[in-house]
């Protein structure tokens, strides 16, 4: 923030850099655009074609389900998605990573560089 202090016209956190837009806070879709983007490009990475209909809300499901494999408690999950109970994730995002799959192809040169995680 203190870098950016000059250029920023708020406190948001995501502000624009460019023209014309330049200290204004950044969208909520241009964020989400900017998520997709990165994970279309770790599947490219890895050589793969991304999914079609790619979401960007869908790091929230391989991020805590990828928390889970790794041994963080479900509590500590649930505290952390400022979820109260286990039921939403288990509903709606818990995700297999332990299966051979796509994501963990792609999460997979992430994470063999990121070992002591």
């Amino acid at each position: 923030m203190d870098r950016s202090k000059e250029l920023r016209l708020n406190d948001q956190l995501f502000v624009s850099w460019a023209n014309p837009h330049q200290g204004k806070p950044v969208t909520k879709q241009r964020l989400s655009h900017w998520i997709v983007e990165a994970i279309a490009l770790a599947y490219t990475s890895q050589n793969l074609q991304a999914p079609s209909g790619l979401r960007a809300h869908w790091t929230r499901g391989l991020a805590t389900s990828w928390a889970l494999f790794k041994g963080v408690s479900i509590q500590d999950i649930c505290a952390a998605a400022s979820w109260s109970s286990p039921l939403t994730y288990v509903r709606f995002y818990r995700l297999d990573v332990s299966a051979p799959s796509v994501a963990r192809a792609v999460l997979g040169s992430l994470l063999s560089r990121n070992s002591t995680c």
